[in-house]
């Protein structure tokens, strides 16, 4: 009798009413409109190790990948073995298979210009682009005009070498000032529009702005929210940056929840001058990129501009520290945002204080404990 294994790279779904398969290997999704079918996958599962007896319902599961007989059996289990279990939760290996990219359309194309597969996604999306600018409503606050003298004066090298996470802060104001440069140089519209003109006159659309730092399908998918806790002349509050019009809008005055808590007890963190949460609008993303992939794209976005705001916060002889640890849906409410269509990924702070990577706490308990 032939070995058989069930392929465990699977994961079922429900949407709108319907059962569905994904192949997370392959990245093959399937319906299943039959329950038999489902019976004789557990049916396998539950008979695993015993000889291999075939049914009608075998072929199907065999031609999705899901049942797999003889040698690619074998392969698959020599696969399992040599890689041993994954280190972390199932969770994260859905993501990691399913956001792979896959699809042997994309690898197999006939055209003599490979690019002209691309070129016409785009024509066919173009008509439905969303509006990339965001405008939450509230209160409009103008900032100060961009000053680029401080970065001007800053070497590259010099910035790099003296970035270091802090978290000592003294809760000292920071100029308002400042926090426009920083605000501009990590997330502001800093081309202007000539590259619009420039592309509109080679025959090309373009969508959305440009910042300092690169992005997923040029879709600045990232949104910053300023928490201002202690920046002269801006009143203590929650703020959302407009990239394209480098100007902010409140949110809410005041802050009217526990930032040590949805920071999971970081709590010197409430010390600095001011708090940037960074959002992604999954809903730009899901506009070009249909596919989980494009998740990956939003954390790397992210990263990017998260050094970016290091390297010019370091330039302003700021403090800075970073994290992910945070309660995500005490997060949102902070920002007013749905978590779902729009997520809080990353927190950033800035202010004076001591170059230390420990915090105040941290010290006294080590002095405690010597």
């Amino acid at each position: 009798m032939s070995e058989f294994k069930v392929n465990e790279n699977l994961t079922i779904t429900l949407n709108e009413g319907i059962f569905g398969l994904w192949n997370l290997e392959t990245g093959e999704q399937y319906e299943i409109f039959d329950r038999r079918y489902l019976d004789r996958i557990f049916e396998l599962n539950e008979s695993s190790g015993m000889p291999y007896t075939s049914k009608p319902e075998d072929g199907i599961l065999i031609e999705a990948g899901i049942l797999l007989i003889g040698k690619k059996a074998e392969q698959y289990q020599k696969i399992q073995k040599t890689n041993g279990p994954w280190g972390w939760d199932l969770v994260s290996k859905i993501f990691h298979l399913g956001s792979k990219h896959n699809f042997p359309s994309d690898s197999a194309s006939t055209e003599e210009n490979k690019e002209t597969g691309y070129v016409t996604f785009c024509e066919s999306i173009a008509e439905s682009a969303p509006n990339l600018d965001i405008e939450r409503e509230g209160e409009l606050v103008k900032l100060p005009t961009w000053n680029s003298n401080a970065i001007d004066a800053y070497s590259l090298k010099k910035a790099l070498w003296e970035r270091i996470t802090s978290r000592n802060f003294n809760g000292g104001p920071v100029p308002l000032e400042i926090v426009s440069n920083i605000l501009f140089t990590t997330f502001g519209k800093v081309h202007g529009d000539s590259h619009k003109k420039n592309l509109a006159e080679r025959g090309i659309l373009t969508v959305g702005y440009r910042r300092s730092s690169p992005s997923a399908g040029c879709l600045q998918a990232t949104e910053a929210y300023l928490v201002a806790l202690n920046i002269s002349n801006l009143e203590q509050g929650i703020y959302h940056y407009r990239s394209h019009q480098h100007a902010l809008t409140k949110l809410d005055s005041g802050i009217n929840a526990d930032l040590s808590q949805i920071l999971c007890h970081q709590s010197f963190a409430v010390d600095a001058g001011f708090l940037i949460v960074m959002s992604s609008r999954f809903d730009k993303l899901w506009w070009k990129y249909p596919h989980s992939r494009a998740y990956r794209s939003a954390l790397m976005d992210v990263g990017h501009l998260s050094q970016t705001f290091n390297l010019v916060a370091t330039a302003h002889n700021l403090n800075t520290w970073l994290t992910g640890y945070f309660i995500d849906d005490l997060l949102n409410k902070l920002i007013k945002i749905d978590g779902f269509k729009e997520h809080s990924l990353f927190v950033l702070a800035g202010g004076y204080g001591l170059q230390d990577p420990l915090s105040p706490g941290v010290v006294k308990l080590l002095k405690a404990t010597t």
